[in-house]
């Protein structure tokens, strides 16, 4: 990795990206001695019986379903390529193509955020089946090695998600999305680019289908009904993908490695398919995903104020779902 020499780099905004690097390792780990949770039968959702069943508050009902209060995990999995994906993560961007005005080729990516459980309606002994109601919220930036780490832009992204899991191999997922982008203060004040005021409100449903218990496909569709700047932003979305996860099949099976590929396409950039592949290994222990893997990427910058560049990189990054 690109060293910057530490005179070069402004103390305020070390002392920033230092917090930020420390909340990444720090919070994931909050719970990294919790008992690691069982094997699924479908990777990324709760198995029928788990030690997930009896945690928090649970309501028995007069049907025999059971509410459960603050449930851990989703009945629908994140998506594992998607670059733009809620959680926690913090990767070295190596740009063959950098096209943002003015940026360098060498950046640090980092995510802040989770996926939480409000309430889930199983029925008897099925914590894996049934409703969730669930909120998102996270924080995703670069930021600039060559330029004495100066951010470059983020996203704020926050979601109200309804997920369900009628059968063993099938989940669903309604969501209300909201993305807000903005410009980094010292890019603005380095190159005088101002915003384009990139804020987008969506409706988005979307399918997963478990084939087996390693591999699985998803498809998303999404309709912006509130764009910020009319002139430029426009309202479809679809996104599709394939995954394959080998769970804890390596290292006397406390690890596991995965590989997924991920595409989408946006309506204002013409339906231009933007791809994205991850190999790498993975961990679930204590509630936690960890993936520590290689990222190839090809489209639009994860910041949405640049939606209107394309570029490619490879990343070594870590992330974690929580």
């Amino acid at each position: 990795m690109p060293q910057v020499p530490f005179s070069v780099v402004n103390p305020r905004r070390s002392q920033y990206l230092l917090t930020m690097v420390l909340c990444f390792f720090l919070l994931p780990a909050s719970a990294a001695g919790a008992q690691d949770e069982a094997v699924t039968a479908v990777p990324g959702l709760p198995s029928s019986g788990s030690a997930e069943a009896e945690e928090g508050p649970a309501v028995d009902l007069s049907s025999g379903h059971t509410l459960l209060i603050f449930p851990r995990g989703d009945l629908y999995p994140q998506y594992t390529a998607d670059p733009h994906r809620v959680g926690f993560a913090i990767q070295h961007l190596g740009f063959s193509e950098a096209r943002i005005a003015e940026s360098g080729a060498s950046r640090i990516g980092l995510k802040a955020g989770g996926r939480f459980g409000l309430v889930r309606l199983h029925p008897p002994s099925r914590v894996d089946r049934g409703w969730q109601l669930s909120i998102e919220g996270g924080f995703d930036a670069q930021f600039d090695i060559e330029h004495s780490l100066d951010n470059i832009g983020w996203d704020g992204n926050y979601g109200l998600l309804l997920t369900a899991a009628p059968g063993r191999s099938l989940a669903l997922k309604f969501a209300m999305l909201h993305t807000s982008s903005h410009i980094g203060d010292e890019y603005a004040e380095r190159t005088g680019s101002q915003r384009i005021g990139y804020t987008r409100h969506e409706l988005a449903a979307g399918v997963s289908w478990a084939i087996d218990e390693r591999w699985r496909a998803y498809a998303e569709a999404g309709w912006g009904y509130d764009l910020s700047n009319k002139d430029l932003q426009e309202p479809g979305r679809i996104q599709l993908g394939l995954e394959f996860e080998n769970a804890k099949s390596l290292w006397e099976q406390r690890l596991g490695w995965y590989a997924a590929v991920d595409t989408s396409a946006m309506e204002e950039r013409n339906w231009r398919v933007d791809t994205s592949l991850h190999i790498g290994l993975v961990l679930r222990s204590g509630g936690r995903v960890w993936r520590l893997g290689i990222e190839r990427y090809d489209g639009h910058p994860t910041i949405g104020e640049f939606f209107q560049d394309d570029e490619s990189y490879i990343a070594l990054g870590l992330w974690v779902d929580v």
